[in-house]
């Protein structure tokens, strides 16, 4: 019984229409959404990143060129020395104009493990910062898709409006027929007639909210809000049945705040084992040409050189102290990772609730409307054989645009319940999760 009236919701409430659909509506905000344009943008960052860090098994090149000009000349003047050098004698050490000109290649040989590690932080860094981008974009797709059934369910009050507008304004008629005839008197006729005032009040406010639904929409898309838009009816595939121990290892497995952080602890592995490399000793070598008429009497005034070479240094126990610290981040990070996991958790179980309570909603709303139309038809037929009053006739009427308005609210709660689950879980629930 319950899945039939809610089948039955669904084609009530699906029709034929041209528009954004509810996909292109998803992926023009993929597209546009600012929000997701700034996130992505991550993405690209570490790339570059990545390139950036390859770098550094490349050979380094380095050229330099200095003029320099003295004021004074400057010489060396060796004191006398007899009975061998009776006098002093004094020459010049360098010019007064000279330029120096360096040209050559620095390569790290062995950088004690820094590189392989920087690049493995580097590709790590891509696939975090696309998890982050997943996370970002389910919140906006849910948002979209939830703002596209608010746009749904704005038209869908207004029609109901719409409905109720022609039902009154032909109950107006019937009353100024009995009027002629003196079945009823004037004060039926003015009820009816206010009654259609505040009918009309009422769809002028829906035609507004139906507007800023639709503005906000666009908003969300990426696009200008006072543009024109036009939607189409959607029918989402709704599972009967969810168990909400399957939904939370679904989301545990399929969140992708948590493959991100994942991602983030095997990057703090990574910069530990950077730290340990102050204690590993460099290896370099260098190839340099160099240039220098500093000294006229000097010759060669240019050579080739050379160079390989180790170095290490560290200050005390600094890097025991800054593997301590990445270790100590490292256990932070796994204290948020379970922080994150319980806020998940909890997010599944308060939508699995939500959703629970919105198709219960929804049950109610569709037996209340089948009670309201009944109950309208069935007064309609009294007033017209003057057995009920036009009190009783307006009021059957509100009831029955109540049932439709809570029928229409509620299947578009239970559909946009159900999308908020699907964020929470972090993947499409495609069929039965039991």
């Amino acid at each position: 019984m319950k899945k039939s009236l809610i089948f039955a919701a669904l084609v009530s409430l699906v029709s034929v229409s041209y528009g954004l659909t509810f996909e292109e509506a998803v992926e023009q905000t993929i597209q546009n959404n600012y929000s997701l344009k700034a996130e992505k943008q991550n993405i690209d960052i570490a790339k570059y990143q990545l390139k950036i860090d390859k770098n550094l098994y490349y050979p380094e090149f380095f050229a330099s060129f200095s003029y320099t000009w003295l004021k004074d000349q400057i010489d060396i003047e060796v004191p006398p020395n007899p009975p061998l050098m009776p006098i002093s004698i004094r020459f010049k050490q360098m010019d007064k104009k000279f330029k120096n000109i360096d040209v050559g290649i620095n390569y790290i040989i062995y950088s004690g493990g820094i590189r392989p590690n920087k690049i493995k932080i580097s590709k790590i860094d891509i696939k975090a910062s696309s998890q982050n981008f997943n996370e970002q974009k389910n919140k906006i797709v849910a948002e979209v898709k939830k703002a596209y059934l608010d746009v749904l369910q704005a038209e869908a009050v207004v029609e109901i409006y719409e409905k109720q507008l022609e039902a009154v304004k032909a109950h107006v008629e019937r009353v100024k027929g009995f009027l002629e005839e003196g079945l009823v008197t004037q004060v039926d006729l003015l009820q009816a007639k206010v009654k259609l005032s505040e009918i009309k009040r009422d769809l002028r406010s829906a035609q507004g909210k139906l507007k800023l639904t639709k503005s906000r929409l666009l908003t969300i898309m990426g696009k200008s809000p006072d543009e024109d838009i036009d939607v189409q009816n959607v029918l989402i595939n709704v599972p009967e049945e969810l168990e909400l121990k399957k939904l939370e290892e679904l989301a545990i497995k399929h969140r992708p705040i948590l493959k991100y952080l994942n991602f983030q602890k095997k990057k703090i592995e990574r910069f530990a084992d950077i730290q340990k490399s102050d204690f590993y000793p460099k290896v370099f070598a260098q190839a340099k040409y160099t240039y220098t008429d500093q000294n006229s009497y000097i010759d060669p005034k240019s050579n080739y050189a050379v160079t390989v070479g180790m170095k290490l240094s560290f200050r005390g126990v600094e890097p025991v102290d800054k593997q301590k610290k990445v270790k100590a981040q490292e256990k932070q990070l796994i204290y948020k990772i379970e922080d994150i996991k319980s806020k998940i958790l909890l997010d599944v179980k308060n939508s699995y609730e939500n959703f629970q309570t919105a198709k219960e909603n929804l049950q109610v709303a569709l037996s209340s409307l089948d009670e309201a139309q009944e109950y309208y038809t069935l007064v309609v037929e009294q007033f017209k054989n003057q057995l009920a009053s036009t009190t009783d006739v307006l009021n059957a009427e509100a009831a029955l645009t109540a049932a439709r308005n809570g029928k229409a609210i509620s299947y578009y709660q239970y559909l946009k319940a159900f999308i908020d689950l699907e964020r929470a879980v972090g993947t499409k629930i495609k069929k039965e999760v039991k």
